[in-house]
């Protein structure tokens, strides 16, 4: 069988109890329309028997012991694991060695509390380690990583970001690109009166974003410009048709990172295809297909977002070419179907090389 031909899986796709922002929904819709067989799976169950793949994505929340049970699955009936980061890495200005180290550590801790021995679990239980359940959240991602390549648990690796991905090849960790697209269901023509000047989703989530937010909303309310808020507080998030609703309605959907290197392209995948203008503090080039000027508009500093607002809110003819540009990019090659493709075709080849003459 060449590597050039396609075949269709049954699929057990990882179902987390919280977060994923409709990510999961768009994966099995676009594995059904490749042809392939996906299943829900939560992590805390037996992996499905008979299923050809595992497919994880995220992660949000701790996926290790489902990886575990492959130990206990004989190697010719084990499943090909694909895992699609989907997640941020800790600061690359720390040197790393620094982050190798505390990465293992946090991952390590992790994993007693998931042992089968009463005293690791006690001991993860107690502070000191109990202090960390909660932190080095992003250390502990990338422990996980390394931890499941060593113990050759992962068969395909794929990360939404180039500048991640580069990380990921540097160090050992093989890794495809697969940026977000978007989703059909995401976006819809729907003809409404833009009376939306500014529009920001999304939770505040670090002081470094909320203080960008407060000083921005100071600058554009002089110019008599309110940014409309859906951050769970001033007004409730919004989903599905509520969203797509929303963004019709809004000329210009704002892009505020967490911290300075995040990847942070989904914003881009749900506002664009509606025809909002996505306005940017400057970016890092984790999805090289967008360009600045071109798919999104990006404020040279951090200090001339208002200004950059208001020059796009009163040249109406611009900001509708880039809109129609990003449209054009998101619905024809940025989707989400052929990020998916992407992977499945890395699966396929993956498959391939394990059993030879499949």
């Amino acid at each position: 069988m060449s590597v050039s031909q396609e075949r269709h899986y049954s699929i057990a796709l990882v179902e987390w109890e919280e977060g994923g922002n409709g990510i999961g929904e768009a994966i099995y819709h676009e594995l059904i329309g490749l042809g392939h067989c996906p299943t829900y799976f939560r992590v805390g169950s037996t992996i499905p028997d008979n299923v050809e793949v595992l497919f994880l994505y995220g992660p949000f929340g701790k996926y290790l012991s489902a990886l575990r049970q492959l130990e206990y699955i004989p190697a010719e009936q084990r499943p090909t694991v694909v895992f699609w980061n989907t997640e941020g890495l800790p600061d690359p200005k720390i040197p790393w060695p620094i982050v190798n180290t505390i990465s293992t550590c946090r991952s390590q801790i992790g994993q007693f509390e998931a042992s089968d021995k009463t005293w690791l679990r006690s001991l993860a239980d107690k502070p000191p380690l109990s202090l960390l359940e909660t932190g080095l959240t992003r250390f502990r991602y990338l422990g996980d990583f390394f931890y499941a390549k060593k113990k050759g648990w992962l068969d395909v690796f794929a990360d939404i970001s180039a500048v991640y991905a580069e990380f990921f090849n540097k160090r050992g960790l093989p890794t495809i690109v697969a940026p977000f697209g978007a989703f059909s269901d995401w976006y819809a023509d729907l003809d409404l009166e833009r009376d939306i000047d500014v529009l920001w989703m999304g939770k505040r989530a670090t002081k470094r974003r909320s203080r960008m937010l407060d000083q921005l909303r100071e600058k554009l309310s002089v110019q008599e410009v309110k940014i409309h808020m859906v951050d769970n507080v001033e007004n409730p998030f919004v989903f599905d048709e509520e969203r797509t609703h929303l963004l019709n309605r809004t000329k210009i959907t704002l892009n505020l990172l967490r911290t300075w290197y995040d990847e942070n392209t989904l914003r881009i995948c749900m506002a664009a295809p509606n025809r909002s203008l996505v306005v940017s503090e400057p970016l890092l080039a984790h999805v090289p297909h967008y360009e600045a000027g071109i798919h999104y508009a990006s404020a040279p500093t951090i200090d001339k977002l208002a200004e950059t607002i208001l020059y796009y809110l009163e040249h109406t003819d611009e900001r509708l070419r880039i809109v129609e540009n990003a449209y054009q990019l998101l619905t024809t090659t940025l989707t989400m179907g052929n990020s998916i493709k992407t992977i499945m075709e890395a699966v396929n080849k993956a498959r391939i090389v394990a059993v030879g003459q499949e």
